[in-house]
């Protein structure tokens, strides 16, 4: 009897690998390189998430200037971004991306030597610009993933490259914890520059160019592609169907609602709920292990059933998430806020791509995703100033606005996005 099982056993695994290699097939050429630069990309932002805003506190900033400060970045990243989608279409995508990518890992180095939180923002000011390459990125991300594949594929690039981060925000809270906040955040953004600089040569050696007849970027002609740009955003929403339009409106007010989070949650961890800078890197970590083993389940969920149903789902977690986390006064709670966080994760991110890749015609999407993208930075602009505000008046305000900002995401989603009956390619 045990023999016969042992004999069937290779045939069984042998199925078994056949059935994974057809599933992940489509993980190759760009998309792989992609989501190798990301597993650099994504250990430096797990590294510094947790710490960032308590950093440039330490270096002197009360909440209202760190607040103004990602007003600032979002600021700079919405205006690079208007002739960055221009340049995607035109220009091509590779040749800014990796040029750019390099830039960000230089403008880390601000952050590891500043003396006062002014010396941070002139950081965050270089970093931003330098995502002029996002929309480029976003295009070579969209081109690469078949229609089919998108749910996987989208959750392939919010997986895989985490798997390696699980660990960051603990070893960044060990680093904070043992060795003070300012020497050990500097050491956190020396590992962070060397990563970006990874990340960079990964773009250069490996990444293919998307666009059939790329043509080479002259400095000349960039006052002028910020002036076409311009007037490419008005085409490029005018060119969207009804429900992309309210789909990108939703998203709008999600996007108000991230700096919220990204700039206050580790202030009012630490200012309210009290636990320790180790424990605090220890939530990120379990949420990371989430997204993880959430990560290919739900994104398949999000090929199985509708993308607006994925969309809706997440809010449904979100929500009493956020009511979750305004009441947290433990580790404990704030560990299961940060599990559902990270589920809620693993289907908008999916769901949200797939649905907007779906309505968008590939030879339209670089000018407009990038116009969507450039209108979201642009909401976060008036919100991290907004949130810095709030967070003075009481800890708990920004985050109780949000809640509601997500409700209304919500409702324009169920009532005024509609599937497209036929996804583009």
């Amino acid at each position: 009897m045990h023999r016969m099982w042992f004999a069937c056993e290779p045939k069984m695994s042998e199925g078994i690998l056949t059935r994974v290699k057809a599933e992940f097939s489509f993980m190759r050429g760009n998309l792989l390189t992609l989501i190798v630069s990301w597993l650099f990309v994504y250990f430096t932002f797990s590294l510094v998430f947790p710490f960032e805003s308590r950093y440039i506190e330490a270096l002197g900033a009360p909440p209202v200037i760190i607040g103004l400060m990602g007003s600032i970045g979002a600021a700079m990243l919405g205006l690079v971004r208007i002739p960055g989608a221009y340049i995607a279409d035109k220009f091509g995508r590779k040749q800014i991306t990796v040029t750019m990518t390099f830039v960000i890992a230089i403008s880390f180095l601000f952050y590891v030597f500043a003396p006062d939180w002014r010396f941070v923002l002139l950081g965050m000011v270089i970093s931003n610009l330098s995502l002029i390459y996002q929309p480029a990125l976003q295009a070579i991300l969209a081109d690469s993933v078949p229609p089919e594949k998108r749910g996987m594929g989208f959750a392939a690039t919010n997986v895989i490259p985490n798997i390696p981060t699980i660990f960051a925000p603990a070893v960044a809270g060990f680093l904070v914890e043992t060795q003070g906040m300012i020497p050990g955040a500097r050491i956190v953004y020396t590992i962070v520059f060397f990563c970006m600089l990874a990340a960079a040569f990964v773009r250069l050696f490996f990444l293919k160019e998307t666009l059939e007849e790329p043509r080479k970027i002259r400095l000349g002609e960039m006052k002028e592609a910020f002036a076409q740009s311009i007037g490419s955003i008005a085409e490029a929403w005018r060119s969207m169907s009804s429900s992309l339009k309210f789909l990108t409106l939703a998203f709008l007010i999600s996007a108000f609602e991230d700096p919220m989070f990204r700039w206050f949650t580790a202030l009012y961890v630490n200012d309210v709920v009290g636990v320790t800078n180790f424990d605090w890197g220890l939530v990120n970590t379990v949420s990371i292990a989430v997204t993880i083993i959430c990560g290919f389940p739900l994104g398949k969920l999000v090929d199985r059933i509708p993308r607006k149903k994925g969309v809706l789902l997440a809010y449904v977690i979100f929500m009493p998430s956020t009511v979750l986390f305004i009441l947290s006064r433990s580790f404990v709670q704030l560990l299961l806020v940060f599990i559902m966080f990270g589920v809620g994760g693993c289907l908008i991110g999916p769901a949200y791509s797939a649905l907007q890749a779906d309505m968008i015609p590939k030879e339209k999407r670089g000018r407009i995703m990038g116009t969507i993208g450039t209108l979201n930075v642009l909401a976060t602009v008036p919100a991290s100033a907004l949130a810095g505000l709030l967070y003075d008046l009481g800890p708990a305000y920004p985050f109780a606005f949000s809640l509601s900002l997500g409700i209304v995401v919500s409702l324009i989603v169920l009532f005024a996005v509609k599937e497209p009956e036929k996804r583009e390619v």
